[in-house]
């Protein structure tokens, strides 16, 4: 029972570390944006409502309800936490979406990326919402850079496997 809850935690410490670092600016002219691209929102004035009897988020009719990228998407730009999030609770990623579109006065793709960066490392999501409302340049979470997705392959085909063979070797010899 230890050993493999100790394989998971380095596995998911392991596969966490190398997620992409968030660090692209929406001015970015270079970047790659791949498994769809970020579509312009719903139109202004057009916010998702709360709905007190189900207690949920609901849509605004203008809101099309497309992610402007899908699950594998949130894993090369923002790692395995929204991943997991998007394929094992996508109504309650969805309702994340609504409520953040609702109270930050975006659209949908910005509010998914917003999202994803939050479930990956809700500090630094804290901290850069905190600096771009300093004056800081704004940062575009929906854009995946070549570098950042061919690290994120590498990490996840070749390097978190011998992280974890290493660990069963090591963890076996005790």
């Amino acid at each position: 029972m230890i050993k493999s809850t100790l394989l998971l935690l380095v596995a998911l410490c392991a596969a966490n570390a190398f997620a992409p670092v968030q660090n692209g600016v929406s001015r970015d002219t270079t970047a790659l944006n791949i498994f769809g691209k970020a579509k312009a929102g719903a139109k202004s004035g057009s916010k998702p409502t709360f709905d007190a009897s189900t207690e949920e988020w609901v849509a605004a009719p203008s809101d099309d309800g497309a992610y402007p990228y899908d699950a594998v998407g949130s894993l090369l730009r923002h790692g395995p936490a929204p991943f997991i999030k998007r394929t094992t609770n996508p109504k309650g990623y969805e309702q994340a979406v609504l409520e953040y579109m609702a109270k930050a006065g975006v659209d949908r793709a910005e509010a998914t990326g917003n999202m994803d960066a939050k479930l990956n490392n809700a500090m630094d999501w804290a901290y850069q919402k905190s600096a771009e409302a300093n004056g800081s340049p704004k940062v575009d979470y929906t854009v995946l850079k070549q570098k950042d997705a061919a690290l994120s392959v590498i990490w996840a085909v070749f390097i978190t496997p011998l992280v974890v063979k290493t660990v069963v070797e090591t963890v076996s010899q005790f």
